[in-house]
């Protein structure tokens, strides 16, 4: 079983200061509102763990994909589920899309998209919004300086 829901939006940030955003988690705090902490044991990489906390009790976290300037995943093993959040870059004639998601798989997944993934997915839009604006602005200082 699979539930799964995401939000793009077309920026003219840079996919490397997207990517940055991404793999810095000290950024991600201030990318995302119901993110009270996020810890990493070592630097980020494929295999590397840590933990996050939300509104609930804190979740191990591991890296499963990354691929610099184009895919960043990570996720959270629940009973009956696994609950990941795929991070992908897309370059446009326009810009670039980037795109931000929350997946459940496992024989429980549309019992935990209902209870937890709709509250993640209403987040999504703020949540890019906020990194392709941040890493847009944060293209532009490193061009003005």
């Amino acid at each position: 079983m699979e539930w799964y829901r995401s939000y793009s939006v077309v920026t003219a940030a840079a996919p490397e200061e997207i990517y940055r955003r991404w793999t810095d988690i000290g950024t991600w705090a201030e990318d995302d509102a119901d993110l009270e902490w996020v810890r990493v044991d070592g630097p980020v990489r494929v295999g590397a763990t840590g933990k996050v906390k939300t509104g609930g009790p804190a979740q191990r976290i591991t890296f499963t994909e990354l691929v610099p300037g184009r895919v960043m995943n990570f996720e959270i093993r629940l009973p009956g589920a696994t609950l990941s959040f795929p991070h992908a870059i897309e370059e446009l004639p326009e810009g670039i899309r980037v795109t931000h998601g929350v997946r459940f798989l496992g024989p429980l997944a549309t019992v935990f998209g209902f209870v937890a993934g709709r509250k993640i997915a209403l987040g999504l839009p703020l949540v890019v919004r906020t990194v392709a604006d941040r890493a847009f602005a944060a293209g532009q200082a490193a061009v003005d300086s």
